[in-house]
């Protein structure tokens, strides 16, 4: 129970960074935003400000941003709405939730650097000390962490798109469960680290060019302003639907391997 507890606030916290991210940037450009909520489902509180509506609802894992934008019934764009907006505004709105994921991985890196990472020494297999860096020196070192996990993490992807690693190695949200509950047994240091390396997973896998992530919306984007044509509507849809499929895919595969590490399939 616990580790599901600190999963799911771990969870919400990277989630709102996200959906902050889409959600300055909109304002920013001017898009209504008409509802930013912190889970999904039934809500349990909310309060407006302005045109927005801030919930607290009742799933804890994950959150939307939602937009003024296209009629779900005829593709039709509303005025000030997202779709009617010029495509590098969209493209922009749509990157800012990834970015901030990373930048928020970023902020951590450097105030866990700050504030000491354990590391080992010769004396022992469980005997560790604390390294704290100069606070300028944390600025390279960490920016160096970050830049050294996303190669780790494109090259995986890389892997797993050409077939040189197999999809077992995907860790789903079981394993990052896990991972969140056992890095609060050791400590905020290892919490800190392992918020970090999930907020870094969250932005970039949101920027795979699959449909309903916000990296296939900017593929989409990208392909009408190359062309000058927009996406058919009902193309969108089909598009949405086999991103979703994807998705699915995905995550049930990432399930199975989760409980597979964890020896439950064997049972």
């Amino acid at each position: 129970m616990t580790t599901l507890l600190v999963f799911a606030a771990v969870i919400s916290i990277l989630v709102v960074v996200h959906e902050l991210g889409h959600h300055l940037m909109a304002k920013w450009f001017g898009v209504p935003v008409e509802v930013f909520s912190v889970g999904f489902g039934p809500k349990l509180l909310a309060f407006r400000r302005g045109e927005t509506e801030y919930r607290l609802s009742a799933i804890p894992f994950g959150g939307y941003v939602k937009m003024a934008g296209t009629s779900p019934v005829r593709g039709e764009a509303i005025p000030n709405g997202f779709d009617s907006k010029p495509r590098w505004q969209r493209f922009t709105i749509l990157l800012a939730g990834p970015v901030m994921n990373v930048a928020f991985a970023l902020v951590l890196a450097i105030v866990g650097l700050w504030v000491g990472i354990e590391i080992p020494t010769p004396n022992g297999p469980e005997a560790t000390a604390i390294y704290r860096p100069e606070p300028l020196s944390a600025i390279p070192l960490g920016v160096k962490a970050i830049t050294a996990s996303t190669k780790e993490i494109l090259s995986t992807v890389g892997g797993l798109l050409t077939g040189t690693l197999s999809p077992s190695h995907l860790i789903g949200p079981v394993g990052l469960a896990q991972i969140a509950g056992e890095s609060a047994e050791l400590g905020w240091r290892a919490m800190l680290a392992a918020m970090a390396f999930i907020s870094l997973n969250l932005g970039i896998c949101n920027l795979l060019p699959i449909p309903i992530l916000d990296g296939g919306h900017m593929l989409m984007l990208l392909f009408e302003g190359t062309t000058r044509r927009n996406v058919p509507f009902r193309v969108r849809k089909a598009m949405l639907a086999a991103g979703a499929f994807a998705m699915l895919v995905l995550v049930v595969t990432t399930f199975f391997n989760d409980l597979s590490r964890l020896g439950l399939l064997n049972q």
